[in-house]
């Protein structure tokens, strides 16, 4: 794109956010589409963009020593509790910052799923069993659970989802989620 002249790379990207990337929501290809709506961001706001990129890259050595530590203590809770999971890592991304710091007019210390840990089980018990041991570990933020199995949401996603100050103070969310439902989601 960045070849192009600029009105046509602003109506490109534009075109990205408003169509391809809720198309590949929609069909639940949400790696797809976080990977769309970064590169539209790039070029239709890139100050904005290098600021939040610098923001994030600025932390990026500590957040993923903490996502590693916390990793490590998920597993060895869950292997404590028999649960059979995999954990992974992930920072948020920079589009999807960007909306929630415009949205809710906040600073990016304050957003609590900047980063998240996704535990993958075999079953839908599993996935309530491994939440209580997330909640018996760490304090649970007030108004950040939501249940999305009970619930899905209109694409059929199905995963819980809660945000918990964890070690060093630091919040997190964690979502947790069927090998089955991981593997739909991240198509």
């Amino acid at each position: 794109l960045k070849y192009l002249p600029s009105d046509k790379r602003r109506r490109i990207a534009h075109e990205t956010l408003e169509i391809y990337a809720p198309i590949a929501h929609r069909l639940g290809m949400g790696k797809l589409r976080g990977e769309l709506e970064d590169l539209a961001f790039q070029h239709l706001d890139p100050d904005a963009y290098a600021e939040v990129k610098k923001s994030v890259e600025r932390r990026r050595k500590v957040n993923e020593g903490f996502l590693a530590e916390v990793r490590r203590l998920v597993q060895a809770k869950m292997k404590e509790h028999s649960i059979p999971t995999r954990v992974e890592g992930r920072i948020k991304r920079l589009y999807s910052i960007w909306q929630k710091l415009q949205r809710q007019q906040i600073a990016i210390e304050q957003v609590y799923d900047l980063l998240a840990i996704r535990i993958i089980t075999d079953d839908v018990k599993n996935c309530y069993a491994a939440l209580g041991v997330i909640h018996n570990t760490w304090r649970p933020v007030p108004g950040r659970i939501k249940d999305f199995i009970a619930i899905p949401r209109p694409n059929l996603y199905q995963s819980l989802h809660t945000s918990v100050i964890g070690p060093h103070g630091q919040p997190f969310e964690v979502q947790i989620r069927t090998e089955e439902r991981h593997r739909l989601a991240e198509e």
